[in-house]
Formats: C-alpha cells, structure tokens, sequence
C-alpha cells in the first residue's frame, strides 16, 4: 500500500521486500541491514517468509497506530503506538538536531551500496519471443505510461509481475484492490478510481481470469464516460495457482484454454475479449507481437480520450510463464533470466546503468 511514497527512481528507494512482490535487490539489501523500521505495516508472512530468518542479524522498530499490531507476528525491539506521520515528524525533528549536533552517523556509503545492488540485481524484461512473456509486457508499459499514472490491479501472477517490473512514483499511484478477496474487482475499482479522480491518468492490470469474472462492469464505464486504459494479459491459464501447483506435480483444471469457432484467429486461447468487450459499448485492441505492445498502448489512449469509455488491450501471452518467488526471503526462486546488462532491462531504474 506504500509504494510510490518514495518513488521509485529516488535514490533511497532500495527495492520492495518480499516473497513474491520483490526485487532482487530489496530483499538483498534488507539481508545486509542492521535496523529495520516497519512504519503502518503487518509483517505479513508473504513479506516476511521465516520470521527466524527475516529478523537474524537486524533490529526492528514497529510503529503503528493500533497496539495490538506490535508483537502480533514478532516481538520487535522498540514499539511506538503513534500516528504514523506523527512518529515521522517527530523522528526527523530529532534527526535534524542529531545532524546540528555532529552526532548523525553518515550513510552515504550505504546509500551507494543499495544503488550498485539495484543496478546489478535486475531480471530480464527485454524478450522478443512471440507468444509474448509478460516481462516485455511491462517494460513497455513503462515507456508508454509517465510519472503520474496510476496502477489499479488485484491478486494474481499478473500482479505479482507487475509488482516487480513496474515503476510508481507518486503516492496511492498502485491500487491493488483486493489483496485478501476474490478475483475480479479490478474493473469496478479503476471505475472508482476514474469517478474520484477525472483528471488522473489510469491503468488497469489483469489476468484472463480476473478480467472475466466483473467484465460486465465494463459497461458502467461506458454508460457513465469513465474512461481508462486496461490492460488485459491473456495465457488462457490461472497462472498463479497453476504455479503454485507445480510443488505437487499437477496441472488440474487450471487451463482456461478451448477452442473458439466464432474466432478462429484466437487459436486456443478461448473466449474473443476483443468481441466482448466491444459488445458492452467500450474499445479493444488485441496484440501478439511484442513489438506492437507500445503502440497498441499509445492508441488505447487516443480512443480513450476520443470516445470517453474504458479501452482494453489484450496481449497475447506465452501460457505458461513462472515468475520469481519463493518460501524464503534470502531463497526466491529465479525461474526466468536474469538480466546480464541494461540491454536485458532498459526500463530499469538504476543509478549506475552499465
């Protein structure tokens, strides 16, 4: 829910933490820390992993307004019941009389440690199979989309790719609607999102599934002139439980693959989202080359503007794809490449770009 408190492209920003939702270099750098402030946050284990291992070596503050919260999944070394911005405030009042006083320790050797792990430890995004791995997907939408986007997404491997390959920047720019519930609510929250905020440039992220389940509230965007770009990443699988099933040797009714005779040019992928989201009065555009992924983008957002409903491009993706995640913070798995040079990730944000 923080990020984009500080942006990405800052250069404090070391990396998001995590199993799944991480970078590289995030759960590196939180393995070479000595102090941990967790700040409104719950030490979730799909954040933490082992909390044996997640807490070896480092200290924790907990700050959070509701006491309950501290000590609830480990005992933290210092916990302040507080406002979160209260507690900041107050911590870089202290800070600046540190600083006066010579007593505030230099980090600027840290600072660049974290900036060469974040240049160093980068997953490859720049694919030019054909289907499409969805890592490309996001490279692109990283130069078509600027600063003041905002992402609207759900659970899912889509998000979870997103979560590692996307840029936010700005604060509540990554809504991810529905963390601990069902599949589907994208849709109507990039509606709210589009109602609360007509000026704020939106981008939806789904997978097959996710956009199925509430696509007929597509037309609410186009009754109502909510206008946002969707972008609708296609396997025709239920990619994260098939991932998740991989530990069991099984691959059971999580296909979402048939063969459409209204639309043969789909092949197998199955249901024409093209069709049926032209059926519910909005727009559509279908991509399977990665090289048409920027600008079948760059159109969905004339017709977005031109037409004042919600416009979705399908990307036709390779089916199965495992994205990075594992049991352990200092054990996730890589299952893709890793990026050798910035040529294998040219829309990451590191400080040193060799």
């Amino acid at each position: 829910m923080g990020w984009g408190s500080i942006a990405d492209d800052h250069e404090l920003m070391a990396g998001m933490v995590g199993l799944q939702t991480s970078h590289r270099y995030g759960n590196a750098s939180l393995l070479e820390s000595d102090v941990v402030f967790g700040i409104g946050n719950r030490w979730a284990n799909r954040h933490t992993g082992s909390v044996d291992v997640y807490t070896e070596g480092r200290k924790f503050v907990h700050i959070d307004i509701e006491p309950t919260q501290i000590g609830r999944v480990f005992c933290p070394d210092l916990g302040i019941v507080s406002d979160a911005q209260e507690a900041l405030v107050a911590l870089i009042e202290v800070a600046k009389e540190w600083k006066a006083q010579g007593k505030l320790n230099d980090h600027t050797a840290w600072v660049s440690d974290c900036q060469q792990r974040k240049a160093t430890m980068l997953r490859k995004t720049h694919y030019t199979e054909q289907p499409v791995k969805p890592m490309r997907v996001y490279e692109e939408m990283n130069r078509v989309f600027d600063r003041d986007t905002c992402y609207v997404s759900t659970i899912g491997l889509s998000q979870i790719a997103a979560a590692q390959f996307l840029h936010v920047y700005k604060p509540r720019h990554w809504i991810n609607c529905g963390q601990a519930g069902p599949l589907g609510w994208t849709v109507p929250a990039a509606l709210g999102v589009r109602a609360a905020d007509p000026e704020r440039q939106i981008v939806a992220i789904s997978g097959d599934y996710d956009f199925q389940f509430m696509i007929e509230e597509l037309a609410v965007g186009a009754q109502f002139n909510l206008p946002y770009v969707h972008v609708l990443v296609n396997n025709s699988y239920l990619g994260l439980i098939r991932q998740a099933q991989r530990q069991f040797d099984i691959d059971y009714c999580v296909q979402l693959a048939f063969e459409n005779q209204n639309a043969p040019e789909l092949a197998d992928y199955g249901v024409d989202h093209v069709a049926v989201v032209e059926g519910l009065g909005c727009k559509a555009l279908r991509v399977t080359e990665p090289e048409n992924i920027a600008p079948a983008l760059e159109e969905a957002k004339a017709l977005m503007e031109k037409h004042r409903v919600p416009v979705v491009v399908e990307i036709i993706l390779e089916k199965v794809t495992n994205i990075a995640m594992g049991v352990e913070i200092n054990a996730v798995n890589e299952f893709e490449s890793l990026a050798e040079s910035i040529a294998d990730a040219p829309t990451a944000l590191a400080a040193d770009r060799q």
